[in-house]
């Protein structure tokens, strides 16, 4: 009997040796961290729900003007005398008014992030993420490195760890964005200025930064990590290549399927990460998509944060944002589009509507959008094509009428071709000179909550 437990004892002493052996460790080095793979979860879910929330809801303001205008923006912009923020700072609040005075003014007091997460499901999202952290140095967690955080001061609440539990409840994946420096800590710039909930550290980076980041990958278990804020600096100094093999064999322990973005340090985007973001302008810094994965990542308006300013004319109309949705799935993208609350917690109904739009049209054309993969051509006039096994789908992004032509797909012989969201099979016929030709009769109903766009599904070789 007992040399029968020592057996056993053995076996499992033997077997966890062996899984510690063949668990994955990563090292930090780029050699050792490009090769992490982009989970497959992530390029099959598509569609993304970002939040910027923070302090700077309270003023929720930026200035209207051509492009982009960061509301997040307003703790910095509030003392550029460039910018329009500093007139409308004193002209608001007074001369002597701080952006720290805005903590204790936000009370986050219908933050609901079950209604969040319903909110996500239903425009068609698979993922969330949250600020926790931006450049103004509030953090949404209890962390222990600092007093200024939300737990502390203002709504007094774990903020990410409701969050987390909300999405995790829905079945979401869900995650974080994080800025790495801070504007006016005084242990980043040695700058000695009154910083609400400051704790004293020797090194910004070693004692304050990368414990953050490691005590959020500890207590949340995030899925993916938005990096930013990390251009004062090349990536020697943020130590990011350790913070992320942390991250890689802490999700491998767990196995649990992670990434992260692409920023690290001054000039590093586009080269490392598992996912490049394209933040607003799809042609900047979009070179090598088809090659790697990236994101569009943008507003509904011109904002990340709330701006109490935003007029109708600033935010995409639900046409735009799903023809952008399209074209970015056809070519290897993407979309993490971004809401921001107002200080209450609510999601502003000029953010919700072109959203609701996409889940309503997403629930019939979901098939052309999840799980697909670009196809060896993504565009043809005004044709996007995503594919999925042995099918094409054809999105049109205008109504043709009554003949839908394209040149650059050959149907199998016998396939049956569907415009999703309609019952039957479509004539159609294909030629070498007029490529396939897609027949939609006239008594033929047109399928109404397709209405900004309409995908053929395909057999092919």
């Amino acid at each position: 009997m007992r040399l029968k437990k020592s057996f056993i004892v053995f076996l499992i002493s033997q077997t966890f040796i062996f899984s510690a052996i063949s668990q994955k460790v990563y090292e930090p080095t780029w050699e050792s961290l490009d090769k992490h793979k982009m989970p497959q979860w992530y390029d099959d879910a598509k569609i993304g729900l970002s939040m910027h929330w923070g302090v700077y809801s309270v003023p929720g303001w930026a200035p209207r003007q051509e492009g982009i205008s960061y509301a997040e923006w307003y703790g910095s912009r509030m003392n550029d005398k460039k910018n329009p923020t500093y007139d409308y700072h004193r002209e608001v609040y007074g001369n002597d008014a701080t952006y720290d005075d805005f903590i204790p003014q936000w009370k986050a007091e219908l933050y609901n992030p079950e209604d969040w997460a319903k909110f996500a499901k239903k425009m068609g999202a698979k993922y969330m993420f949250i600020t926790s952290k931006h450049h103004d140095g509030f953090c949404l967690w209890p962390s222990k490195y600092t007093n200024r955080n939300a737990k502390k001061m203002g709504p007094e609440k774990d903020i990410l760890g409701q969050y987390f539990k909300a999405a995790r409840k829905e079945g979401l994946k869900v995650g974080l964005y994080y800025s790495l420096y801070e504007w006016y800590n005084p242990i980043y710039t040695g700058k000695e200025i009154p910083y609400a909930g400051l704790k004293r550290v020797n090194n910004y980076v070693d004692d304050f930064m990368i414990p953050q980041i490691k005590e959020l990958i500890d207590l949340y278990h995030p899925d993916f990590f938005y990096f930013d804020g990390e251009w004062d600096h090349p990536e020697p100094f943020w130590k990011m290549k350790e913070v992320v093999a942390y991250y890689y064999n802490e999700a491998a322990k767990r196995n649990q399927e992670v990434f992260v973005n692409d920023r690290f340090g001054k000039g590093e985007r586009g080269k490392h990460g598992d996912l490049y973001n394209v933040e607003y302008d799809f042609d900047k810094g979009s070179e090598g998509s088809l090659t790697h994965k990236w994101s569009f990542w943008q507003g509904i308006a011109k904002t990340f944060g709330y701006n109490q300013d935003t007029n109708p004319e600033d935010c995409l109309t639900p046409k735009q944002f799903i023809d952008k949705v399209i074209k970015g799935v056809s070519q290897n993208g993407n979309f993490d589009i971004n809401v921001g609350p107002t200080a209450e917690g609510e999601i502003p109904e000029y953010e919700q509507y072109p959203l609701l739009g996409l889940g309503e049209w997403l629930s019939v054309n979901g098939e052309a959008i999840y799980g697909t993969h670009y196809w060896k051509v993504q565009e043809e006039g005004d044709i996007c094509y995503t594919a999925k096994d042995q099918h094409v789908y054809a999105i049109f992004l205008k109504w043709q009428g009554e003949t839908f032509s394209l040149k650059s797909v050959k149907p199998v012989e016998g396939s049956k071709i569907t415009m999703l969201g309609v019952p039957g099979e479509l004539r159609w016929d294909w030629t070498e000179d007029n490529g396939l030709t897609i027949y939609y009769p006239k008594q033929k109903s047109r399928p109404t909550s397709c209405s900004y766009a309409w995908a053929f599904k395909i057999k092919i070789n």
